[in-house]
């Protein structure tokens, strides 16, 4: 038989049971919630980052190019106006993009409903790289272009990648390398691969840092696709060379 104390016993063994359960799934919501939180903040600081590295480069290279255009109208301006008028009016024109692609750039840093309304310009991509390479010329650099396999189906990050690649190669140059004259730009598809190399005929002196922000940057890009970079001197001037595999770890196409 059950007495009045065991029914007491068994009737707080319940409710103490029913108590740990609640703590418990308490706990759990919890700890998923707080997981959430803390995915989203990894997620915001990766984006922020992202956004640094647009700016750097954006800022980087067309601040490279407008002084590289305009110390050549400084050096010419006597002996060719025509020539350094042409050089100051591209150096301008520089300015005018490098302050549109950056106002898209900081746009992504909105919230609210105002950013809503913005219409952005899309990002670079191979497409764009025989305007990078013209900019490249304007400055005096003799800059070849070779491009093998095909690229048309490469993914959009992918392609934004390989631009700024060679992006940041041509502003080491033209940051670091004043005496190059040449650049040279290849980058080529395999079957399951991309290379990408930019080199310059500039010395063999150090462009930069290795803890430098373009040089990071360049790291991280390639990092996000699972590549590998290389960054140093040749006999003749400065390479960056670029791996970046068209399979992911789990053996996707990640190129396409």
């Amino acid at each position: 038989m059950t007495g009045p104390r065991d029914t007491r016993d068994m009737s707080w063994l319940r409710r103490s049971a029913e108590f740990r359960s609640r703590r418990a799934r308490g706990g759990e919501q919890q700890l998923t919630e707080q997981h959430r939180e803390r995915l989203t903040e990894l997620a915001v600081i990766a984006e922020r980052n992202r956004i640094a590295r647009e700016m750097h480069d954006i800022v980087a290279h067309n601040l490279s190019v407008m002084v590289a255009l305009t110390d050549g109208a400084a050096l010419t301006i006597d002996r060719d106006p025509a020539r350094a008028r042409a050089a100051i009016h591209q150096a301008a024109a520089t300015g005018r993009a490098a302050l549109a692609e950056m106002r898209d750039t900081l746009a992504l840093l909105r919230s609210g409903p105002e950013a809503t309304d913005l219409t952005l310009n899309p990002e670079p991509s191979l497409a764009d790289l025989d305007a990078l390479l013209e900019t490249a010329r304007s400055t005096g650099l003799q800059v070849t272009y070779h491009i093998s396999g095909s690229t048309e189906r490469l993914s959009t990050s992918l392609q934004l990648a390989l631009f700024r690649l060679v992006q940041e190669g041509i502003t080491n140059t033209l940051k670091h390398a004043p005496r190059a004259s040449c650049l040279q730009v290849s980058i080529r598809r395999g079957q399951e691969d991309l290379r990408v190399v930019v080199d310059d005929n500039g010395g063999s002196g150090s462009p930069a840092s290795p803890f430098g922000h373009g040089l990071i940057g360049m790291r991280e890009r390639v990092a996000l696709h699972n590549g590998r970079l290389f960054a140093g001197p040749t006999n003749s001037g400065w390479r960056v060379s670029a791996w970046l595999p068209l399979r992911d770890q789990a053996g996707r196409k990640a190129g396409q």
